[in-house]
Parts: C-alpha cells; sequence; structure tokens
C-alpha cells in the first residue's frame, strides 16, 4: 500500500466473547466471585450490574475471616437451653451433602417435603461436619441469617460457621441459611450430615428419592448400618469421649446483604431472588 491511509479496522465481534448468553453469564458470575474472594468486590460491580444483579451478599460473606483469624468465644449453653420446644421431638429426618470445596449452596429455608403443600419448618435444623480423622475440611462456612420466610426484607444479620471436624451447627429451623462458596484452591470434600427435628411430619413410603422416607429396617444398607452400630463401651475413653467437646460462638455478620457498590442494602424492598449474588 503506497498511500498514508490507515488499514481498515477490524469489526468489533458481536455477542458475549463467542459464548452464547447462558455460558456468558456462568462465566461472568465465577469471575465475579473471584474478585469478590480476593478483596476486590467493587470491581466486580459493572460485570454483575450488567447480568441482573441488584445487590449481593456482603464482601465479608465472600469474603469470608478464616477461623483462625477470628475465633469466637466459648460456651456452656446445650441446644435444650437454647431451643426448649426441642423436648417436643418426635421425628428426626436426616440427609446428607457431598460437595467439592468450590461449591456452595444457594441461601434457603428447611421445609416438609421442599415446601410443597404448604411451608413447614423443623423445630431445629443442625449440620455436621463428617471427616477422616481430624483432617481439615474442604468447603466454605455454613451462614444461617435472621431472615424469615414472612419477611418483607433482606435479613440484616447474619452468624457463620467454619467446616470442623465433627462440629455440629445448630439453628431454628425457620431461618434462611445456606452455604458460601469455598475461598481458593483445596483438594478433598465437603461432606455433611444433616438432620431436621420434627414435631410432627409425614413419613412418606417409597424407595426411590423423596423426603421422609421411612429408617431401612431389617437388612441395612451400609450406610445404615454405620449409623445404628452400638458403641464399643470397651474402647479406650469411651464413657469420656465428649469431654472435650464444647460450644463455640460463631462468626457474628453486622450486615449480609450489600449494594453492588459495597453500601449496606438499607431499600425496604424485597429484590428478586435472581437479582441477589450469592456467589454462583
Amino acid at each position: 500500500n503506497d498511500d498514508d491511509s490507515e488499514p481498515p479496522k477490524k469489526k468489533a465481534k458481536q455477542g458475549h466473547c463467542g459464548l452464547d448468553r447462558s455460558d456468558y453469564i456462568n462465566a461472568s458470575e465465577k469471575f465475579a466471585l473471584l474478585l469478590c474472594q480476593s478483596g476486590r468486590c467493587k470491581k466486580a460491580k459493572k460485570g454483575l450490574a450488567s447480568i441482573g444483579f441488584t445487590c449481593r451478599l456482603a464482601k465479608r460473606v465472600l469474603d469470608y475471616p478464616e477461623e483462625s483469624e477470628e475465633r469466637g468465644s466459648h460456651s456452656s449453653s446445650t441446644n435444650a437451653e437454647k431451643f426448649p420446644k426441642l423436648s417436643n421431638t418426635r421425628y428426626v429426618e436426616m440427609w446428607a451433602h457431598n460437595r467439592p470445596h468450590a461449591s456452595g449452596h444457594q441461601l434457603h429455608f428447611d421445609s416438609d417435603d421442599e415446601g410443597r403443600g404448604g411451608i413447614r419448618n423443623p423445630i431445629i435444623s443442625t449440620i455436621l461436619y463428617i471427616a477422616d480423622g481430624d483432617e481439615e475440611i474442604a468447603g466454605g462456612p455454613s451462614m444461617v441469617t435472621n431472615q424469615k420466610l414472612s419477611d418483607e426484607k433482606l435479613a440484616t444479620k447474619g452468624w457463620m460457621s467454619s467446616p470442623k471436624p465433627y462440629r455440629l451447627v445448630a439453628f431454628d429451623g425457620k431461618y434462611l441459611h445456606g452455604v458460601v462458596p469455598g475461598k481458593g484452591i483445596r483438594e478433598g470434600r465437603r461432606v455433611t450430615l444433616m438432620f431436621a427435628f420434627w414435631d410432627d411430619i409425614k413419613i412418606r413410603r417409597g424407595l426411590g428419592k423423596g423426603s421422609a422416607r421411612p429408617f431401612p429396617k431389617n437388612v441395612l444398607p451400609p450406610w445404615a448400618s454405620q449409623l445404628v452400630k452400638p458403641e464399643d463401651s470397651h474402647a479406650r475413653g469411651a464413657s469420656n469421649q465428649y469431654a472435650n467437646c464444647k460450644a463455640a460462638e460463631p462468626i457474628v455478620l453486622d450486615r449480609v446483604y450489600e449494594t453492588l457498590g459495597g453500601k449496606a442494602w438499607k431499600k425496604h424492598e424485597m429484590p428478586a431472588y435472581d437479582e441477589v449474588f450469592q456467589g454462583f
């Protein structure tokens, strides 16, 4: 080309970086989580707004402190003292989760049969972290809020508990709760066993997937055999196996939600569920 004219500019590609809308949103959410969990929540603001979010979990939730950084005080109260209605328990429902480190669990309410036929919450819900010996457990903390299903605004307070071997988390079953995605890279799985304590619940017969199935009788599958295995009273320290158990206060959150810009969420209206960024 002998003249001084500039070469023609390439036309910008249309669409979302060559991805369809669904893949683009998924990639954007993962990138936003990475930013938030590395102390750069403000850099995620524009991207989250572009895919329809109006607020998010607070920076201190997504970029949660490690428990060694912020320990709670110990208390001597028992579940029976904190939850007096626990004495009304007639049924216990149980289920399990097995998640990779970076996988969270959306905020939700525990309810009989997933809320079909009307919402009924358990007296209390509990989370037991399962480990092989004293190995560290992968995954993010459990979070419980002060938000009930009948509330017309988002939660104003929350509490988090980090996964620790054999730690038991107990809370009033009517409150919104979930799991924060784990930060960084860690091998292993986040394995938890949940128990919901009910004054009454319908037992649903059947062998397939479903809620409130009856506990197996007669011939037990391996998982059930382990749960009903009698305690070895001759094992060393068996009579004193709970002596080292202690109650610990959770990490207290003075806010659960923030605007995309990082300010406390003070609006009175409830945003749509899919407008709240939870990290996934």
